[in-house]
Protein backbone atom coordinates (compact mmCIF):
# COMPACT_ATOMS: atom_id res chain seq x y z
CA UNK A 1 0.00 0.00 0.00
CA UNK A 2 1.49 3.73 -1.02
CA UNK A 3 1.42 6.16 1.41
CA UNK A 4 -0.60 8.35 -0.59
CA UNK A 5 -3.54 5.38 -0.18
CA UNK A 6 -2.73 4.72 3.77
CA UNK A 7 -3.87 8.85 3.91
CA UNK A 8 -6.43 8.60 1.67
CA UNK A 9 -7.54 5.73 4.28
CA UNK A 10 -6.84 7.89 7.12
CA UNK A 11 -9.35 10.76 5.29
CA UNK A 12 -11.73 8.10 4.40
CA UNK A 13 -13.42 9.44 0.85
CA UNK A 14 -15.36 7.00 -0.37
CA UNK A 15 -13.09 6.05 -3.34
CA UNK A 16 -10.19 5.92 -1.91
CA UNK A 17 -7.76 5.02 -4.64
CA UNK A 18 -8.80 7.48 -6.73
CA UNK A 19 -8.42 10.24 -3.95
CA UNK A 20 -4.85 8.40 -3.56
CA UNK A 21 -4.20 8.79 -7.20
CA UNK A 22 -4.94 12.51 -7.27
CA UNK A 23 -2.82 13.22 -4.14
CA UNK A 24 0.17 11.41 -5.86
CA UNK A 25 -0.63 13.55 -8.84
CA UNK A 26 -1.41 16.90 -7.45
CA UNK A 27 -0.30 16.72 -3.62
CA UNK A 28 -2.78 18.57 -2.14
CA UNK A 29 -6.50 17.30 -2.58
CA UNK A 30 -9.49 18.78 -0.40
CA UNK A 31 -12.82 17.06 -0.06
CA UNK A 32 -16.46 18.70 -0.75
CA UNK A 33 -19.75 17.31 0.01
CA UNK A 34 -17.96 14.48 2.08
CA UNK A 35 -19.99 10.91 2.54
CA UNK A 36 -22.60 12.20 -0.44
CA UNK A 37 -23.03 9.25 -2.77
CA UNK A 38 -24.29 10.00 -6.39
CA UNK A 39 -27.65 9.22 -6.23
CA UNK A 40 -28.64 8.79 -10.01
CA UNK A 41 -31.54 7.52 -12.19
CA UNK A 42 -31.06 5.78 -15.30
CA UNK A 43 -34.04 5.59 -18.21
CA UNK A 44 -34.65 5.32 -21.41
CA UNK A 45 -33.93 8.49 -23.72
CA UNK A 46 -37.29 9.05 -25.15
CA UNK A 47 -35.40 10.64 -28.35
CA UNK A 48 -32.90 8.09 -29.09
CA UNK A 49 -34.29 4.79 -28.76
CA UNK A 50 -32.19 2.24 -27.41
CA UNK A 51 -30.18 5.08 -25.49
CA UNK A 52 -30.26 5.48 -21.62
CA UNK A 53 -29.87 8.80 -19.63
CA UNK A 54 -28.74 9.50 -16.32
CA UNK A 55 -29.95 12.17 -14.56
CA UNK A 56 -28.49 13.41 -10.91
CA UNK A 57 -30.50 13.66 -8.19
CA UNK A 58 -27.03 14.36 -6.18
CA UNK A 59 -23.73 14.32 -7.83
CA UNK A 60 -21.90 13.69 -4.34
CA UNK A 61 -18.85 14.14 -3.02
CA UNK A 62 -15.92 15.80 -5.27
CA UNK A 63 -12.12 15.74 -4.71
CA UNK A 64 -10.85 19.20 -5.37
CA UNK A 65 -7.31 20.02 -6.98
CA UNK A 66 -5.64 22.77 -8.75
CA UNK A 67 -6.17 22.77 -12.33
CA UNK A 68 -3.29 21.49 -14.36
CA UNK A 69 -4.73 22.85 -17.78
CA UNK A 70 -4.59 27.04 -16.24
CA UNK A 71 -3.31 28.99 -13.89
CA UNK A 72 -5.29 27.69 -10.95
CA UNK A 73 -4.00 27.35 -7.45
CA UNK A 74 -7.03 27.38 -5.40
CA UNK A 75 -8.37 23.89 -6.29
CA UNK A 76 -10.81 25.22 -8.37
CA UNK A 77 -10.55 21.67 -10.43
CA UNK A 78 -13.54 19.45 -8.93
CA UNK A 79 -13.47 15.66 -9.38
CA UNK A 80 -16.35 14.18 -8.94
CA UNK A 81 -16.02 10.30 -7.10
CA UNK A 82 -17.14 8.54 -9.33
CA UNK A 83 -14.77 9.59 -12.01
CA UNK A 84 -13.28 6.69 -13.78
CA UNK A 85 -14.39 4.17 -11.31
CA UNK A 86 -15.49 1.71 -13.85
CA UNK A 87 -13.93 0.34 -17.24
CA UNK A 88 -16.66 -0.75 -20.02
CA UNK A 89 -14.80 -2.07 -23.37
CA UNK A 90 -11.59 -0.67 -22.29
CA UNK A 91 -12.63 2.57 -21.12
CA UNK A 92 -13.09 4.28 -17.63
CA UNK A 93 -16.31 5.42 -17.13
CA UNK A 94 -17.78 8.89 -16.09
CA UNK A 95 -15.01 10.71 -16.99
CA UNK A 96 -17.09 13.62 -17.94
CA UNK A 97 -17.69 14.27 -14.69
CA UNK A 98 -15.03 16.81 -13.82
CA UNK A 99 -15.08 20.94 -13.79
CA UNK A 100 -12.94 23.35 -13.67
CA UNK A 101 -14.44 26.62 -12.24
CA UNK A 102 -11.28 28.41 -12.66
CA UNK A 103 -11.22 28.66 -16.43
CA UNK A 104 -13.72 25.57 -17.38
CA UNK A 105 -10.76 24.10 -18.65
CA UNK A 106 -12.69 20.89 -18.90
CA UNK A 107 -15.36 22.09 -21.34
CA UNK A 108 -12.21 21.92 -24.55
CA UNK A 109 -12.49 18.88 -26.38
CA UNK A 110 -10.61 15.97 -25.46
CA UNK A 111 -10.20 17.40 -21.88
CA UNK A 112 -11.49 15.00 -20.13
CA UNK A 113 -9.55 12.50 -21.99
CA UNK A 114 -6.15 14.16 -20.79
CA UNK A 115 -7.47 14.38 -16.99
CA UNK A 116 -8.22 10.30 -17.26
CA UNK A 117 -4.28 9.49 -18.59
CA UNK A 118 -3.23 12.28 -16.55
CA UNK A 119 -4.60 10.33 -12.91
CA UNK A 120 -4.87 6.80 -14.46
CA UNK A 121 -2.63 5.87 -17.08
CA UNK A 122 1.21 4.36 -16.95
CA UNK A 123 0.38 3.56 -13.44
CA UNK A 124 -0.29 0.77 -11.53
CA UNK A 125 -4.32 1.51 -11.27
CA UNK A 126 -4.58 1.77 -15.35
CA UNK A 127 -6.40 -1.84 -15.57
CA UNK A 128 -8.20 -1.34 -11.85
CA UNK A 129 -11.51 -0.89 -11.02
CA UNK A 130 -12.16 1.49 -8.07
CA UNK A 131 -14.13 0.29 -4.84
CA UNK A 132 -16.66 2.92 -3.91
CA UNK A 133 -18.19 2.23 -0.42
CA UNK A 134 -21.34 1.15 -0.09
CA UNK A 135 -23.97 3.86 0.71
CA UNK A 136 -25.66 3.66 3.71
CA UNK A 137 -29.67 2.26 3.34
CA UNK A 138 -30.94 5.17 4.79
CA UNK A 139 -30.79 8.20 2.46
CA UNK A 140 -32.82 10.44 3.97
CA UNK A 141 -31.20 13.55 5.09
CA UNK A 142 -30.02 13.38 8.46
CA UNK A 143 -30.27 16.18 10.94
CA UNK A 144 -27.07 17.91 11.73
CA UNK A 145 -25.09 19.56 15.19
CA UNK A 146 -22.95 22.67 14.65
CA UNK A 147 -19.78 22.38 13.94
CA UNK A 148 -19.03 23.49 17.93
CA UNK A 149 -19.59 26.16 20.22
CA UNK A 150 -21.41 29.18 18.22
CA UNK A 151 -22.39 32.72 19.62
CA UNK A 152 -24.63 34.72 17.97
CA UNK A 153 -23.28 37.55 15.72
CA UNK A 154 -24.68 40.26 17.46
CA UNK A 155 -23.36 39.48 20.65
CA UNK A 156 -19.69 40.34 19.85
CA UNK A 157 -18.09 43.66 20.20
CA UNK A 158 -18.43 46.08 17.22
CA UNK A 159 -14.84 46.35 16.88
CA UNK A 160 -14.79 42.45 16.23
CA UNK A 161 -13.53 41.85 12.53
CA UNK A 162 -16.64 39.26 12.21
CA UNK A 163 -18.73 42.50 13.30
CA UNK A 164 -16.48 44.75 10.89
CA UNK A 165 -16.79 42.33 7.79
CA UNK A 166 -21.14 42.31 8.18
CA UNK A 167 -21.70 45.49 8.60
CA UNK A 168 -18.74 47.09 5.92
CA UNK A 169 -21.45 44.91 3.41
CA UNK A 170 -24.18 46.99 4.97
CA UNK A 171 -25.86 44.34 7.15
CA UNK A 172 -27.47 44.75 10.56
CA UNK A 173 -25.76 42.38 12.72
CA UNK A 174 -28.70 41.77 14.50
CA UNK A 175 -31.11 41.28 12.10
CA UNK A 176 -28.84 38.27 10.71
CA UNK A 177 -28.66 36.77 14.41
CA UNK A 178 -32.61 36.83 14.59
CA UNK A 179 -33.96 36.20 11.10
CA UNK A 180 -31.00 33.70 9.97
CA UNK A 181 -29.22 32.81 13.43
CA UNK A 182 -26.47 33.91 11.91
CA UNK A 183 -23.78 32.99 14.34
CA UNK A 184 -19.64 32.67 15.04
CA UNK A 185 -17.89 29.55 15.45
CA UNK A 186 -15.81 29.91 18.78
CA UNK A 187 -15.00 26.24 19.30
CA UNK A 188 -14.83 22.86 17.46
CA UNK A 189 -16.55 19.44 18.44
CA UNK A 190 -13.99 17.60 16.70
CA UNK A 191 -11.11 17.98 14.44
CA UNK A 192 -12.96 18.17 11.35
CA UNK A 193 -13.74 20.70 11.71
CA UNK A 194 -11.39 22.81 12.55
CA UNK A 195 -11.73 25.07 9.06
CA UNK A 196 -14.85 26.61 11.33
CA UNK A 197 -12.96 28.19 14.06
CA UNK A 198 -13.30 31.63 13.92
CA UNK A 199 -15.25 31.67 10.81
CA UNK A 200 -18.81 33.32 10.16
CA UNK A 201 -21.65 30.26 11.11
CA UNK A 202 -24.57 30.41 8.27
CA UNK A 203 -27.10 27.54 9.45
CA UNK A 204 -29.73 26.17 6.68
CA UNK A 205 -33.50 24.25 7.89
CA UNK A 206 -35.66 22.01 6.64
CA UNK A 207 -39.37 22.89 6.90
CA UNK A 208 -39.64 21.10 10.13
CA UNK A 209 -36.46 23.24 11.52
CA UNK A 210 -34.14 20.53 11.73
CA UNK A 211 -30.40 21.61 10.73
CA UNK A 212 -29.73 19.67 7.83
CA UNK A 213 -26.56 21.98 6.43
CA UNK A 214 -24.06 24.87 7.41
CA UNK A 215 -21.59 26.94 6.17
CA UNK A 216 -19.18 28.65 7.75
CA UNK A 217 -17.14 31.86 6.14
CA UNK A 218 -14.26 33.60 6.97
CA UNK A 219 -15.09 36.95 8.68
CA UNK A 220 -12.96 39.31 6.31
CA UNK A 221 -12.58 39.91 2.57
CA UNK A 222 -9.12 39.16 1.39
CA UNK A 223 -9.19 36.33 -1.25
CA UNK A 224 -8.63 32.59 0.66
CA UNK A 225 -8.55 29.27 -0.91
CA UNK A 226 -11.61 28.21 0.73
CA UNK A 227 -13.94 31.18 1.44
CA UNK A 228 -16.94 29.29 2.50
CA UNK A 229 -17.03 25.51 4.14
CA UNK A 230 -20.02 22.95 3.56
CA UNK A 231 -21.59 20.43 5.28
CA UNK A 232 -24.10 18.50 4.82
CA UNK A 233 -26.07 17.49 1.17
CA UNK A 234 -26.42 20.66 0.06
CA UNK A 235 -27.58 19.42 -3.24
CA UNK A 236 -30.90 18.48 -1.44
CA UNK A 237 -31.65 21.53 0.52
CA UNK A 238 -32.36 25.20 -0.41
CA UNK A 239 -31.69 27.96 2.33
CA UNK A 240 -34.55 30.09 3.29
CA UNK A 241 -37.22 28.43 1.35
CA UNK A 242 -39.76 28.13 4.33
CA UNK A 243 -39.79 31.47 4.22
CA UNK A 244 -39.20 32.07 0.34
CA UNK A 245 -42.38 29.70 -0.64
CA UNK A 246 -44.63 32.24 0.44
CA UNK A 247 -43.73 34.80 -1.10
CA UNK A 248 -45.78 35.93 -4.46
CA UNK A 249 -42.23 35.45 -6.65
CA UNK A 250 -39.01 33.05 -6.14
CA UNK A 251 -35.60 35.01 -6.10
CA UNK A 252 -32.80 32.11 -6.94
CA UNK A 253 -29.27 33.10 -5.88
CA UNK A 254 -26.10 31.92 -5.33
CA UNK A 255 -24.62 32.24 -1.51
CA UNK A 256 -26.23 33.20 1.45
CA UNK A 257 -25.27 36.78 1.87
CA UNK A 258 -27.58 37.28 -1.58
CA UNK A 259 -30.29 35.91 0.05
CA UNK A 260 -30.00 38.02 3.47
CA UNK A 261 -30.36 41.10 0.97
CA UNK A 262 -32.94 39.63 -1.03
CA UNK A 263 -35.25 38.56 1.81
CA UNK A 264 -38.09 36.94 2.29
CA UNK A 265 -38.08 36.06 -1.73
CA UNK A 266 -34.87 34.69 -2.25
CA UNK A 267 -33.11 30.59 -1.69
CA UNK A 268 -30.15 29.86 -2.24
CA UNK A 269 -28.48 26.10 -3.29
CA UNK A 270 -24.87 26.97 -1.66
CA UNK A 271 -23.93 26.80 -5.09
CA UNK A 272 -23.92 28.22 -8.81
CA UNK A 273 -25.74 25.00 -9.99
CA UNK A 274 -28.92 23.50 -9.47
CA UNK A 275 -29.56 20.18 -8.53
CA UNK A 276 -32.51 17.82 -9.86
CA UNK A 277 -34.10 17.74 -6.17
CA UNK A 278 -33.65 21.25 -6.23
CA UNK A 279 -35.41 22.05 -9.72
CA UNK A 280 -38.16 19.49 -8.78
CA UNK A 281 -38.67 21.51 -5.64
CA UNK A 282 -38.78 24.67 -7.03
CA UNK A 283 -41.28 23.41 -9.81
CA UNK A 284 -43.17 21.56 -6.99
CA UNK A 285 -43.26 24.85 -4.28
CA UNK A 286 -43.47 27.85 -6.48
CA UNK A 287 -45.26 26.35 -9.61
CA UNK A 288 -47.43 29.39 -11.24
CA UNK A 289 -44.76 32.31 -9.41
CA UNK A 290 -42.15 33.66 -11.51
CA UNK A 291 -39.04 32.48 -10.73
CA UNK A 292 -36.03 35.45 -10.92
CA UNK A 293 -32.11 33.43 -11.33
CA UNK A 294 -30.20 36.25 -9.84
CA UNK A 295 -26.57 34.65 -9.45
CA UNK A 296 -22.84 36.30 -9.19
CA UNK A 297 -21.31 38.58 -11.77
CA UNK A 298 -19.15 35.35 -13.01
CA UNK A 299 -21.35 32.63 -13.36
CA UNK A 300 -23.65 34.06 -17.09
CA UNK A 301 -23.03 29.93 -18.15
CA UNK A 302 -24.81 28.50 -14.92
CA UNK A 303 -27.81 31.27 -15.18
CA UNK A 304 -28.55 29.83 -18.41
CA UNK A 305 -28.12 26.45 -17.68
CA UNK A 306 -30.47 26.92 -14.72
CA UNK A 307 -33.05 29.23 -17.01
CA UNK A 308 -33.50 26.02 -19.18
CA UNK A 309 -33.74 23.56 -16.48
CA UNK A 310 -36.87 25.38 -15.15
CA UNK A 311 -38.18 27.04 -18.70
CA UNK A 312 -38.08 23.14 -19.65
CA UNK A 313 -41.14 22.92 -16.72
CA UNK A 314 -43.26 26.23 -18.31
CA UNK A 315 -42.14 28.21 -15.33
CA UNK A 316 -42.26 32.16 -16.29
CA UNK A 317 -38.30 32.54 -15.53
CA UNK A 318 -36.35 35.67 -15.59
CA UNK A 319 -32.30 35.59 -15.98
CA UNK A 320 -30.52 38.40 -14.67
CA UNK A 321 -27.23 39.41 -15.79
CA UNK A 322 -25.14 41.52 -12.94
CA UNK A 323 -23.94 44.92 -14.87
CA UNK A 324 -20.90 45.21 -13.51
CA UNK A 325 -18.49 43.24 -11.10
CA UNK A 326 -20.82 43.33 -8.37
CA UNK A 327 -22.62 40.32 -6.68
CA UNK A 328 -26.48 41.15 -5.91
CA UNK A 329 -25.46 41.26 -1.74
CA UNK A 330 -23.28 44.38 -3.14
CA UNK A 331 -26.27 45.96 -4.69
CA UNK A 332 -29.04 47.77 -2.77
CA UNK A 333 -32.67 46.53 -2.37
CA UNK A 334 -33.82 49.80 -4.56
CA UNK A 335 -30.97 49.13 -6.70
CA UNK A 336 -32.17 45.41 -6.96
CA UNK A 337 -35.88 46.13 -7.49
CA UNK A 338 -34.90 48.60 -10.50
CA UNK A 339 -32.80 45.57 -11.79
CA UNK A 340 -34.93 42.70 -11.35
CA UNK A 341 -38.05 45.15 -13.01
CA UNK A 342 -36.35 45.52 -15.74
CA UNK A 343 -35.25 42.44 -16.81
CA UNK A 344 -38.64 40.73 -16.38
CA UNK A 345 -40.04 43.77 -18.36
CA UNK A 346 -37.48 42.31 -21.43
CA UNK A 347 -39.12 38.94 -21.23
CA UNK A 348 -42.76 40.37 -20.65
CA UNK A 349 -42.98 38.49 -16.62
CA UNK A 350 -45.36 40.53 -14.27
CA UNK A 351 -43.87 40.19 -11.04
CA UNK A 352 -44.67 42.01 -7.62
CA UNK A 353 -41.13 43.42 -6.37
CA UNK A 354 -42.87 45.89 -4.06
CA UNK A 355 -40.80 43.77 -1.16
CA UNK A 356 -37.34 45.32 -2.31
CA UNK A 357 -38.97 48.94 -1.51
Amino acid sequence: MTMATQRALHVNPLNSMLYGLLEHKFGSVSIANQGAHAQVQVFNDPLRPGKLVKRALDWGEYYCVCCPFCKDTRHRLWINHTFGADIVRGRRTDTHLAVCYNESCMKQTGRSEQLADLIFGGGPALNIRASIKAPEADLVIKELGPPGEVVPIDSLPSDHQAVEYLTSRNFDVAELAERFQVGLCTSVAHAAYRVMLGRIYIPAYDADNKLVAWQGRVPHAGDVRMKYFTQGRKSQMLYNATVARTQPVLILVEGAPSVWRLWPAAVSGFGKTLSYWQELHIVQNWAGKPVFVVLDRDAGNETEETTQKLCAHNMAVVPVFMPDDRDPADYTRPELFELLTAAADAVSVQADLSFLL
